[in-house]
């Protein structure tokens, strides 16, 4: 199954109620209303359920239905969470960081960094912490069927698209390259998921979990073709109000492969992004959001 072709569950109104009931009863109550919603979809999706059951089997050796139930309670608490830092109460939560030195404590000279993450955690809740760390973060985001929830954030601060870059499949290619480049040349950090291929996009098969997966090539080619120093990044939650960012160094502009040995550099980085990527998935097992068939239809 495509994730892209993966229907989106949930109302507009739903969402809408449960966006809503943040601002009557607060966030702890609403947490709670979403707990028992998760319960609901968690019986509602079966599809998703064996997908996420799989993910469990790869990365733990054993799935049940509580740790289903917990992955989907996860997903769903990182969107009450997102909708509550877009209505400007993202100092609510408590940030804590794991940074190489001089990444962002001022000792360094500003750059820019290509950010690279993953549907681990909620990459996107970065932008509400850019502003403790005073760091300017964007995202890339590739177009996708519209999305519901992104339509309800957008209604409840419309200024949310100003750190996000679209790319779309059907429009020039080239203008979002050259916003991320400007970016980048003011010191600013871009995000982008490397985790899901696109139909018409370039991979590269690597291993994962024991598994062979085909990753997408087009974070690796992005920074070599821009020659932008690359860090790895995940935002995962850790308690009710707490969430660990965490961040290492991934390759140097002089670490990226050069126009003779492009395909050969990018599946040495594409590997070594898997290998980091099982790494934090089999430590966070619960905060894995690919609600589809990651691995591929299987082959008898």
């Amino acid at each position: 199954m495509d994730w892209q072709n993966t229907r989106e569950v949930g109302s507009r109104l739903g969402i809408r109620f449960t966006l809503g009931l943040i601002r009557i009863v607060g966030y702890r109550a609403t947490r709670a209303f979403v707990a028992l919603l998760a319960l609901y979809y968690t019986f509602r999706v079966p599809e998703a359920r064996r997908c996420l059951a799989e993910f469990h089997r790869y990365a733990l050796g054993r799935s049940s239905h509580w740790l289903t139930y917990r992955s989907f309670f996860a997903f769903a608490e990182s969107i009450l969470d997102r909708a509550f830092a877009v209505m400007g109460r993202g100092r609510s939560f408590n940030l804590k960081v794991q940074s190489p030195a001089g990444l962002l404590d001022g000792t360094e000279p500003p750059r820019g960094h290509l950010v690279i993450g993953a549907h681990l955690g909620v990459m996107e809740m970065a932008r509400a912490f850019a502003e403790t760390e005073r760091v300017n973060f964007s995202m890339m985001m590739h177009d996708a069927p519209s999305s519901r929830l992104y339509d309800e954030l957008k209604r409840l601060d419309p200024g949310i698209e100003r750190n996000v870059i679209q790319v779309a499949s059907d429009a020039d290619s080239v203008a979002p390259l050259l916003e991320v480049r400007a970016r980048l040349d003011r010191g600013e950090y871009v995000g982008i998921l490397g985790d899901r291929t696109f139909a018409n996009g370039p991979r590269v098969k690597v291993p994962f979990m024991g598994v062979e997966r085909e990753f997408p090539a087009g974070p690796f080619l992005l920074a070599a073709a821009l020659k932008a120093p690359i860090l790895l990044m995940f935002l995962v939650k850790t308690d009710v109000s707490k969430y660990s960012l965490l961040i290492e160094r991934f390759a140097e502009p002089e670490d990226l492969p050069n126009r003779r040995d492009r395909s050969a550099g990018v599946e040495a980085l594409a590997l070594r992004y898997s290998v980091r990527l099982e790494e934090y998935a089999r430590r966070y097992p619960t905060q894995w959001y690919n609600f589809y068939d990651f691995w591929g239809p299987k082959k008898d």
